[in-house]
């Protein structure tokens, strides 16, 4: 059904009302808990995703761009006529520098491509491994898709090989001040400095470690021994590559002396 000029103006203020109940609970978030809490930055640029979805393709998406953009240029913000939706949201609600925009903009149409839902998108960024490295990313491929799969079967074999390690602790450290349960309830992280040895001193624990931080630490763990077993294929390979090479050498030297 068409809808009148009258309609798309309300419907632009109605947009410009949830941007601005958002673009209020960025700075609660930035002047309370900026640094401190991915959680709290993933949940808004979600909803970000979701006013995208909402505007993207709608039959006032055109009054409401231009809603967008007037009030922007009224805040001293230069916007161009080519500049992408999810930049023009993300401008609105973060009022960010160039650098942390454009990236929080590039992570977000990296999530609309792959058609990422609003309420999936934390833990999708959770394990891509940060906003940083989905904005580096231009899409999800094939081989994504493999690696991704291999790197979660690694991570629910690396919790598992923890739940066994329990059994054989690598030490034990004394209680600190700094010591409370993280909000895993299961684990906690320990900050150590490496010696010559190889060793490790152990010197404190990390205060209020999150379930999120835990999780990328158990991630990068399975990444590493994913490395690992690369790089001894890519060994073996080159080993049988060179053995290959070898006999077909010896090959041609004994035909040529037969």
């Amino acid at each position: 059904m068409r809808i009148t000029a009258n309609q798309k103006q309300e419907i632009a203020s109605a947009t410009l009302v949830k941007l601005d109940a958002l673009a209020s609970r960025r700075q609660v978030w930035q002047r309370d808990f900026f640094d401190k809490s991915n959680k709290g930055l993933y949940t808004l640029l979600s909803e970000c995703l979701g006013m995208y979805y909402e505007i993207k393709g709608s039959s006032a998406e055109k009054v409401v761009l231009e809603s967008i953009k007037a009030t922007l240029e009224s805040r001293g913000i230069n916007v161009q006529s080519s500049t992408p939706v999810l930049t023009l949201i993300v401008k609105y609600v973060f009022n960010a520098e160039r650098r942390r925009a454009s990236s929080y903009s590039r992570a977000l149409r990296v999530a609309a491509k792959e058609a990422v839902s609003v309420g999936n998108f934390a833990d999708w960024v959770a394990k891509v491994g940060g906003i940083e490295e989905v904005a580096s990313t231009k899409g999800i491929t094939d081989e994504t898709v493999k690696k991704r799969g291999q790197l979660d079967a690694k991570v629910a074999e690396v919790k598992q090989l923890l739940v066994t390690q329990l059994q054989h602790p690598l030490a034990l450290v004394p209680k600190t001040a700094l010591a409370h349960p993280a909000d895993s309830a299961e684990y906690t992280l320990l900050i150590g400095k490496m010696l010559a040895s190889g060793q490790t001193q152990v010197l404190s624990v990390v205060p209020g470690s999150s379930g999120a931080m835990i999780e990328q630490a158990i991630r990068k763990i399975a990444q590493e021994l994913l490395n690992k077993v690369e790089e001894h294929i890519k060994e073996q390979a080159e080993i049988a590559a060179q053995a290959a090479v070898t006999e077909a050498a010896n090959q041609a030297y004994f035909k040529e002396i037969a």
